[in-house]
């Protein structure tokens, strides 16, 4: 604004102007008047612009976030599915590298520990699942036997993470339960008073159970089969004298033994046909057929020398069997005794008719019972 607009604005304001200088000045106020709206208008529309512009760049620029996202999270999926991938294809080769294979191992160990642990556990086999990132799932059944019906009481799962094993997850149901009845060890205290003969008297005649017997001696396992022979019962196991059982007051709640029949291992196993196919690339085995080898039943010698070979395969993954034992197995310490004193009973688990078991209570070597399982009668012999 120049000084001399300012002079003829302030005596317009004034009145000072005369007629012609007022008529000029107005006539350039009405020129300003119409400027300014031009400026304003300009104005507007830019701003106009500039906001539609501004609303485009804000859309874009959450298009371009979203793209960005939307790649990173396929790329993440991407490299997942990747290593997913590989590493399944790892993992498989892991568990099936040896021979015999990890995979027949680690079943082999749960299978093995279990039938020396639980007077129940030679009955099932463990199966097997590999999973991505280098894991192994077993998964096994737990039974019980009472009389000829071998009933399920439950399920044991494990889990292994290369080559270490967690502790198995047991799951009981239906009326049995994870305890289990103990025995007693020769002459070291009196537990007669605790025996369930009683229990035997009140049970009706068609019914059957299976029951943990203590024996009044030490006894080897041709006596032991003898002494039961021609009875109406069945022996499904054996308690061993491993050293360790005669302390704690005599009362055994996590016997070690073998089932009535030998703990057979996959070299022991004949082969009695193989079928073959031949291809392209070579010949491969469709399919084998193997039997286990000639056993007399009580032959105890055959009995003896597979249960100590398979202590002797437990001994060599002993961390994993005591995960399942939950406690110390101390198997060389075991071993080192059996092979000493050799292998002698202090008592069985036995499955019949109950008035057949109950006469045992007159038999002079039955130092206690404990009833573990009854069912109706299923004993068709």
């Amino acid at each position: 604004m120049s000084n001399e607009f300012k002079r003829k604005l302030e005596a317009y304001e004034k009145g000072e102007l005369s007629d012609s200088e007022l008529e000029d000045f107005e006539k350039e106020l009405e020129k300003l008047e119409k400027y300014q709206e031009f400026l304003e208008e300009n104005n507007t529309e830019q701003m106009k612009d500039f906001n539609i512009n501004e609303k485009r760049q804000q859309k874009i620029l959450k298009r371009s976030k979203w793209k960005a996202r939307m790649q990173t999270a396929f790329f993440a999926l991407g490299v997942v599915l990747v290593f997913t991938f590989v590493s399944s294809i790892l993992t498989a080769v892991y568990y099936s590298w040896g021979k015999p294979d990890r995979v027949d191992v680690f079943r082999n160990i749960i299978d093995y520990t279990l039938t020396v642990t639980d007077p129940y556990g030679y009955l099932g086999r463990t199966s097997t699942n590999s999973s991505p990132y280098f894991s192994l799932n077993a998964r096994r059944d737990l039974f019980k036997k009472v009389g000829d019906e071998t009933i399920k009481v439950g399920e044991l799962k494990n889990k292994f993470i290369f080559s270490m094993m967690s502790y198995p997850e047991s799951i009981y149901f239906g009326k049995s339960s994870e305890a289990q009845p103990t025995f007693s060890y020769p002459k070291v205290g009196e537990h007669h008073m605790m025996s369930d003969w009683n229990r035997l008297e009140k049970l009706s005649e068609g019914t059957v159970v299976s029951a943990f017997v203590s024996f009044a001696d030490l006894i080897e396992t041709k006596k032991v089969f003898q002494l039961f022979e021609g009875k109406e019962m069945d022996v499904i196991w054996f308690a061993v004298d491993t050293g360790f059982e005669g302390k704690h007051e005599g009362v055994i709640d996590e016997p070690i033994g073998f089932p009535s029949f030998p703990i057979w291992h996959d070299d022991d196993m004949i082969l009695d046909s193989r079928e073959v196919k031949k291809g392209l690339f070579g010949s491969r085995i469709i399919s084998e057929g193997h039997s286990s080898p000639e056993y007399n039943v009580g032959d105890q010698k055959v009995l003896h020398k597979q249960f100590l070979k398979t202590l002797s395969f437990l001994k060599d993954h002993e961390r994993k069997a005591n995960n399942l034992y939950f406690g110390k197995l101390d198997l060389s310490e075991r071993i080192d005794f059996l092979e000493r004193n050799g292998i002698k009973h202090y008592g069985v688990v036995i499955t019949g008719p109950t008035k057949e078991i109950l006469k045992l209570r007159e038999e002079p070597w039955v130092g206690e019972l404990k009833v573990d399982e009854v069912s109706f009668w299923n004993w068709d012999r």
